[in-house]
Formats: structure tokens, sequence, C-alpha cells
């Protein structure tokens, strides 16, 4: 009876205890989920990140700097691409609306400017692999970010100084593996503008 009344005891302690550190391990997980990233000249912080495939991940993006920035997710650098003709109509002929935003559901036009500065983006270099090809990616944007997919060039979130924006995307499970983040501004990428994004 003495021993029962220990063991309850116990329980009664160690119960409350256990549930609070399930808890806590729920909410660590979640808060995993959501990534800030800064930008700046000419960095991105923090400079690895880790995503799990096949969860859903929201990166938080800011730039911090007084130039423009871009986001860009990949493997295999490509360094002043030389584009054929086919994708450089393929690049002027693309919609003007190239934003794709499911959370607000605004679309905002690119203005001539816009697109001269994204071929010349697109020459400066890119990735042979987009990581984001083929994922659905939901945008929240605030004045000064633009999310583009460009034949090309890629996938890319475009921040002028001081732009915010929120990706939110699943992490297919066939993206295992390191990737890299890079800006690919022309003269960025030799800054050494990048960093690591490892899958697992």
């Amino acid at each position: 009876s003495e021993t029962k009344t220990m063991n309850t005891r116990i329980l009664m302690i160690a119960l409350p205890i256990f549930v609070i550190l399930i808890m806590s391990a729920c909410k660590n997980q979640e808060a995993s989920n959501k990534i800030k990233i800064s930008t700046g000249e000419f960095y991105f912080n923090p400079q690895s990140v880790q995503f799990e495939a096949g969860r859903k991940v929201s990166i938080e993006l800011f730039n911090e700097g007084q130039v423009a920035h871009e986001f860009m997710v990949g493997r295999g650098a490509q360094m002043n691409i030389k584009r054929s003709d086919n994708d450089m109509n393929k690049m002027h002929q693309a919609p003007k609306e190239t934003m794709k935003i499911h959370e607000t559901g605004h679309q905002h036009p690119v203005n001539e400017s816009h697109e001269e500065m994204h071929a010349a983006h697109a020459m400066s270099g890119g990735f042979q692999k987009d990581f984001f090809e083929g994922i659905d990616v939901t945008v929240q944007n605030e004045d000064g970010a633009e999310f583009m997919r460009m034949p090309g060039h890629g996938t890319m979130l475009l921040l002028q100084p001081h732009g915010k924006a929120v990706i939110s995307f699943t992490v297919p499970k066939d993206r295992d593996g390191i990737w890299e983040m890079a800006c690919f501004v022309p003269g960025h990428y030799e800054a050494r503008m990048k960093g690591n994004i490892s899958v697992r």
C-alpha cells in the first residue's frame, strides 16, 4: 500500500513534467519551420540553414543592405551564362505579370526597367538545377520584394533595400542533400554572397 502510494506520487509529479517536455518539443519543432534570413552587402545571415524533407517551411527574408539582392537556391552555379536567341526570346515574351502571390491574391506587373534589370541578372549567372522547380510557393510580400520564375535564370526573390517577404512551401522528399543559396545580381556572387541549405 505504501509502495502504491509512493508510485502514485511519483506519477503525479512525473506526468506533468513529461507533458511539459512534450509540449516544449512540439513548440520547438514548429518554431524550427520558420526561418529568418537577412541579406546585405554581401552576405546571407545565417549562412547555413537546414530544411526537413516532407515538411512545410516558411522563410522570412529581409534586405538590410543598401542595394538590391536576390535569393536563389540551386545546384551548379554558372557565371556569365551565354543565352541562346531562343532563351532570350522566351525571357522577353514571358508574361509581364510574373509574380504569383497566393495569399494576397494580387499580381503586380513587372515594368520594362525591371525586365531589363532581370535580363541582366539572368546574363550574369544562375543555377543549372533550380531547387524550386515544380514546387508550389506561397508568397507574402511587402514593398520592395518581387518573386519570379524566369526562363533560363530560375526562381528568384528580388529584394530592394529594406524589402521583406515570406515564402512558404513544402520541401519535396527528392530534394535531400546540400543546396546553395546565392545572389546573382551582377558582381554579388563573385563577392561570395552565397550560403548552404541542407535538406535531410
